[in-house]
């Protein structure tokens, strides 16, 4: 449904809908229209927003604070392994180059 197309810069993966795509995108859209409308008419207004500012908070945990502290643990990590002398400037890597 999808397919990659050419980009001039290689570093992006460019994508576009093949027909069968489009066509399921065509069916698929009313669809999708109708359920956000039930949803906001049985919620109502007031409640739909709530529910919406909850949910981009529980991405926000889910996923930025998440990936935040895996990088501060990463770059913690890094650091006890140098201290450690597992990183590349440890006794044992440099002794044969200094005497």
């Amino acid at each position: 449904m999808v397919e990659r197309v050419p980009d001039p810069d290689g570093r992006v993966k460019a994508m576009r809908l093949t027909g069968k795509g489009k066509r399921r995108l065509d069916v698929a859209r009313p669809l999708w229209a109708q359920a956000q409308d039930r949803v906001l008419r049985e919620l109502g207004p007031p409640v739909w927003a709530d529910a919406q500012r909850r949910l981009a908070r529980l991405l926000y945990v889910a996923v930025v604070k998440r990936r935040l502290h895996r990088d501060r643990r990463r770059k913690l990590s890094g650091r006890r392994a140098m201290l450690r002398g597992g990183g590349s400037l440890s006794r044992r890597s440099t002794a044969g180059t200094l005497g």
